[in-house]
């Protein structure tokens, strides 16, 4: 009996393509190849939220998820990461504008990097000294962070609200607040449970791995841009492989079926 089956040393296979891939792509965007991924409408309604809070002279409220976890988290910590940096990229169109971007958030190890982020964004337009850390606004659990979200909310009746990240039961919380308030909203996460919620209540949408190919889009790496392409990549080889069995299987042909161990 062989020790390992056709289709473990396929998987087998797959991985290390998918290495290979994800290197090769990565060194590539190192090196100056342009990798790019397309326009979202979600991303293109950015400066328009940022617009929109100058004009009505309104805040902007921004979050990444109120659910209790870490960014050591395997579900909402990548996540958190994406929102965050497009946070950088929100703070410094705010800044041009002169609008305040609120920020809240129940994840304490977060914090030094999202302060930095918004710090580093003031620098930027050269206005460091307008930075106040009082944007920042931490709760030390999910029901705290989204009492004081709402609080904030009905009393500044934001112009804008951003919700980017991991997400639980706060989004659709969050998105009936600021539909009543009559915010312009943006969302995105990836998690499945709450992606129906998100598109009920928000104007803009980025669905699953949307949310982490627009933050790679504006920070402009070229470690995640290079992965990204590389998972395109292999899912269109793993999908082209299962049409051709599919196909080959009506016409009585089962040797890739055979070879997947399906």
């Amino acid at each position: 009996m062989a020790i390992i089956s056709e289709g473990t040393l396929i998987g087998f296979a797959l991985l290390v393509l998918a290495f290979v891939l994800f290197y090769l792509l990565m060194y590539l965007a190192r090196t100056g190849y342009k990798i790019s991924a397309r326009t979202f409408p979600a991303v293109v309604a950015l400066p328009e939220a940022v617009g929109r809070a100058a004009e009505m002279g309104k805040p902007i409220y921004y979050t990444t998820g109120l659910g209790p976890t870490t960014l050591n988290d395997p579900l909402n910590g990548l996540q958190i990461l994406a929102g965050i940096s497009i946070l950088g990229y929100v703070t410094r169109l705010a800044v041009k504008s002169g609008v305040k971007v609120f920020y809240y958030t129940p994840v304490p190890d977060s914090l030094p990097l999202v302060e930095e982020t918004m710090r580093t964004a003031y620098l930027a337009e050269g206005k460091p000294e307008e930075f106040d850390t009082n944007l920042i606004n931490f709760a030390a659990d999910q029901d705290s962070s989204l009492t004081a979200s709402l609080g904030f909310i009905q009393r500044e009746k934001p112009a804008s609200s951003i919700l980017l990240g991991g997400f639980y039961y706060e989004s659709v919380v969050l998105g009936e607040a600021g539909n009543i308030v009559g915010a312009l909203q943006i969302g995105g996460t990836a998690n499945t449970h709450q992606m129906p919620f998100m598109v009920a209540t928000c104007d803009y949408m980025l669905l699953s791995e949307e949310l982490y190919a627009a933050s790679a889009t504006i920070a402009g790496d070229p470690d995640v841009l290079g992965s990204l392409k590389g998972e395109d990549i292999l899912k269109m080889i793993i999908l082209l492989i299962l049409v051709i069995g599919a196909l080959l299987s009506v016409a009585g042909v089962n040797t890739i079926i055979d070879i997947l161990g399906i």
